[in-house]
């Protein structure tokens, strides 16, 4: 938020829309805030400034509808806090102007004094250049006590043009300064010090007749006026004029050749732009704050595609200028599809070539990040170094001086880098992804089909990459409805496919991620699609790769350090839906089909383990396998020894969980036929070890396979039914088990397995167990 009382009182939204702020008593309550930002306020004395010796008797009570309706307007209520001292507006580093203003007007001051003059003249520019009119609070009147306030600003800003004159008198721009000294004399005819100014231009240019009619008028003014004399000052400069004295003459050609010069290197901002309003917020407060301690360096991370860069680039706009030496931008490529990453040595010496070091030599890295620090060094510059590698590439890189504020983004935490905050991105919520959807291609045509363009970008995941992209096509095609797109994204199979525009890619992103694991990893990453983004514990996960627990956590966390998995729960991670596609493709061209559906057994098994049937699945096996004939599962996968209580879950939960993971696993499989006949299983593990809302799922999942692998009206597809049935009749859900029992014993009937009585015997459910004419035709079929 910006708050601006050098003119007019205006206040800014983070996105720049202007707030109303409403009624003049408001306005002059804001006002009394501003120029005490971060002062407490009593509230008599707030009493006074807005009513004066005129207060009504419930002026207290307006004075607290005042704060509330600001608090709103500002949209947050800590902004202005409450204490027993009063009122306090909190107001970050940056945000308001005046500050900004007193910190250049000082720094041109300390310039001038050092000899610095190009730089102070750039410093007072800028400072003068932040008002927007001659008067603090302009069209706002304001009590007696914020007067005087508002008039000291007003002879700061006297001052500060006055140092502006000096340094450019002192680089030798008499003539250009010849007409900003007549009107300010005009305008201020009794300030001695511009008429001497003014007499110092004219000589300079040759006017030496003229600048002695200036110093004649003056004297006769003041006499006229005040009655007295010139002072020593500007008699001074009147006898060195009549004498032509050497001092005054012009500066050397040589000593003004050097001009103060800014590079502003950031990336042209994007319009479209959208949210983040948070962490926006939270990285202009750090950056705002270099100068006020030791060297700020903030870095952002988040995966490929996330919107990081727009994000460093964005928010280095709206700070830009509090570093008025110069802003620089470095892509460092670490992440670039098919563009090596550049070398710090290279990077250090495209950084002095833009401080205006020219020097060719070729030096060791030591030697250029030397000489970088001592050019950086007491420079108010701002550094983005964006789409690093890795901390050893930016380290180098780093200035020494607390003037500077580094901004590094990075799909990696740079953890290893010291004093460093982080900021982690994450993909973006629903309805701003829509905004950011309808930026690009335009209000009317997301208007025209809303529901498509909640589709697009759900599809996109809330990645920008992709939603950008998705717009790029869009507006590419102008007869390319959302309708359409929507419905291509939903293919799986083709959506990276149709995630690619001109040099923009989302499955190139993630290449250049995938490609940076080592083999472990890389082997971890494409598993976990098999699972198809649900999210999964360690125990799982292990038992999916084959390996121990201590070195699946290490797998895991590294995935989670690079930005391929996101941390989700303790010991539980989640995979990116269009990650999770990208691995899906890699598991298809670097795994086998053996490999493929092992692992997903290994992780059917191990399902059976962790949700409970620990000690009742193994003794209840051989019961079951005797009935039906099922050979008893592999022991590849954890063992009941594997697992602790802290695996266990409550049952809502994991019956939650346990359905995303089993719908994943069924597509993981790739065998429907198989998928059918281990879920089946699974499921009533589930409800003889007392579990039946998982039973019922798994149920579910069993008649889905059922029915992808043509298996309807089998015998199998009976046996599914009739468990179903059993499930529903355990949850005390007898209309539902009636119908499952119904349909179980109308699909034997079909297939002429049993007859009329045997028929209404299964539809009534009579006996406790499995009827035994279940399993005698389950068992026909299996060829028992």
């Amino acid at each position: 938020m910006d708050f601006k009382i050098l003119g007019p009182i205006e206040v800014r939204a983070a996105n720049g829309r202007p707030i109303a702020l409403g009624r003049r008593k408001q306005r002059v309550l804001l006002a009394a805030l501003l120029l005490n930002a971060g002062k407490a306020i009593p509230t008599q004395r707030m009493l006074d400034w807005l009513w004066e010796e005129q207060a009504p008797p419930t002026a207290e009570s307006n004075l607290y509808t005042y704060i509330s309706a600001l608090r709103r307007v500002l949209g947050a209520p800590s902004r202005i806090e409450a204490g027993s001292n009063g009122y306090v507006l909190r107001v970050a580093p940056g945000e308001i102007d005046v500050k900004l203003f007193e910190e250049l007007a000082a720094q041109g001051r300390r310039m001038l004094s050092e000899g610095r003059n190009d730089v102070a003249l750039e410093r007072c520019t800028r400072a003068v250049g932040l008002w927007r009119a001659e008067a603090v609070l302009e069209g706002l009147s304001l009590p007696e006590p914020l007067r005087g306030e508002a008039a000291r600003l007003e002879r700061l800003r006297a001052a500060v043009v006055d140092t502006s004159l000096e340094a450019r008198l002192a680089l030798g721009q008499h003539g250009e300064v010849l007409p900003d000294l007549e009107a300010l004399t005009r305008r201020d005819p009794l300030n001695e010090r511009l008429r001497a100014q003014f007499m110092l231009a004219l000589y300079r240019s040759g006017r030496r007749a003229d600048a002695l009619a200036v110093y004649q008028g003056a004297r006769e003014m003041l006499a006229a006026e005040l009655g007295v004399d010139p002072g020593p000052d500007l008699i001074r400069v009147h006898q060195q004029i009549l004498v032509d004295d050497p001092a005054l003459a012009a500066p050397s050609p040589s000593i003004t050749v050097r001009r103060f010069f800014a590079p502003a290197e950031l990336p042209v901002d994007s319009a479209a732009f959208t949210g983040r309003a948070a962490e926006v917020s939270r990285l202009r407060t750090a950056l705002a704050s270099a100068g006020s301690g030791p060297i700020v360096i903030s870095a952002v991370a988040g995966a490929a595609g996330i919107g990081k860069s727009a994000f460093a680039v964005h928010v280095a706009h709206q700070v830009a200028d509090r570093f008025p030496d110069g802003q620089l931008y470095v892509n460092l490529h670490g992440s670039t599809p098919n563009v090596k990453p550049l070398k710090p040595a290279e990077v250090l010496a495209r950084l002095l070539r833009s401080l205006g070091d020219d020097a060719a030599a070729p030096a060791e890295v030591d030697e250029l990040a030397a000489r970088f620090r001592s050019l950086t060094d007491g420079r108010h510059l701002l550094l983005l170094f964006d789409n690093a590698r890795d901390a050893a590439q930016v380290r180098p890189l780093l200035p020494a001086s607390p003037t500077c504020c580094v901004l590094i983004t990075a799909r990696r935490m740079l953890t290893s880098l010291d004093a460093v905050a982080h900021l982690r991105l994450d993909t973006m919520a629903e309805d701003e992804a829509i905004t950011l959807l309808s930026r690009l291609v335009g209000d009317e045509r997301v208007a025209a089909d809303p529901r498509a363009a909640r589709a697009i970008v759900r599809l996109c995941g809330g990645l920008p990459l992709a939603i950008r992209i998705a717009a790029a096509r869009l507006v590419a095609r102008s007869g390319l409805s959302l309708r359409a797109l929507a419905d291509r994204l939903a293919v799986e199979d083709h959506r990276l496919s149709e995630l690619q525009a001109d040099d923009r890619a989302v499955r190139a992103c993630f290449m250049m991620s995938y490609r940076g694991l080592e083999a472990e990893h890389s082997r971890m990453f494409r598993l976990l699609s098999l699972l198809g983004g649900s999210d999964i514990s360690v125990a799982v996960a292990a038992a999916l790769a084959d390996r121990s627990e201590e070195q699946t956590a290490d797998l895991l966390e590294h995935l989670a350090d690079v930005q391929l998995l996101e941390v989700c729960d303790v010991n539980r991670y989640r995979m990116h839906d269009l990650l999770c596609l990208f691995a899906r493709e890699r598991t298809r061209q670097e795994e086998t089909e053996e490999e493929q559906t092992k692992a997903v057994r290994r992780v059917l098994h191990s399902y059976l383990v962790i949700t409970g049937a620990i000690g009742n699945v193994y003794n209840l096996r051989t019961r079951r396998n005797a009935k039906f004939g099922r050979p008893a599962l592999g022991r590849s996968g954890p063992s009941p020894d594997d697992f602790t209580a802290d695996h266990r879950t409550e049952p809502a939960d994991e019956a939650t969980r346990f359905h995303a993971e089993t719908t994943a696993v069924l597509r993981g499989l790739r065998d429907p036929v198989k998928a059918a006949l281990d879920l089946g299983y699974l499921a009533e593990m589930h409800r003889l070890a007392g579990r039946p809302d998982m039973a019922t799922l798994c149920y579910h999942e069993a008649l889905e396979a059922d029915l992808a692998g043509g298996a309807v009206g089998t015998y199998r597809t009976a046996e599914h039914w009739w468990g179903l049935g059993r499930a529903y009749q355990d949850l005390g859900d007898e209309a539902r088990a009636r119908e499952c029992r119904y349909t179980s014993a109308t699909i034997l009937h079909t297939l002429h397995l049993i007859n009329g009585d045997e028929k209404r015997a299964i539809e009534t459910g009579a006996g406790s167990d499995t009827p035994e004419i279940i399993l005698t035709y389950t068992r026909r079929g299996r060829g028992i």
